[in-house]
C-alpha cells in the first residue's frame, strides 16, 4: 500500500450561518483510499493539521511490525474453579 500524501487544500465558503472564520477543504489520498474533510482556521494552521494527519496515518497503516491473531477456543472452565 502506498503512502498517505496532502492531495489539495482550498480555501470554501463557511456552512450555513453566518461565520468569520475561514474554512478550507483538504484532500488526503493514497492509491486506494481518500479522505475529504474541512476545516476552520488559517491555511497555516490547516496545511499543519493535514500534515501531522498523513503522518499519523502513515505510522500507523504502514509500520513493519505485525500483529499476531490468536485463534484458541474459550475455556468452558468457570472462574470459580480457580478460587
Amino acid at each position: 500500500m502506498s503512502r498517505y500524501k496532502i492531495k489539495s487544500i482550498e480555501k470554501v465558503n463557511p456552512p450555513e450561518g453566518p461565520s468569520n472564520k475561514r474554512w478550507y477543504q483538504y484532500i488526503i489520498a493514497n492509491e486506494t483510499n481518500t479522505i475529504t474533510s474541512f476545516r476552520s482556521g488559517s491555511e497555516k494552521e490547516i496545511r499543519k493539521f493535514a500534515a501531522d494527519t498523513v503522518k499519523r496515518l502513515n505510522e500507523k497503516y504502514l509500520t513493519r511490525y505485525k500483529v499476531k491473531i490468536y485463534n484458541r477456543p474459550v475455556s468452558e472452565v468457570s472462574f470459580s474453579a480457580y478460587i
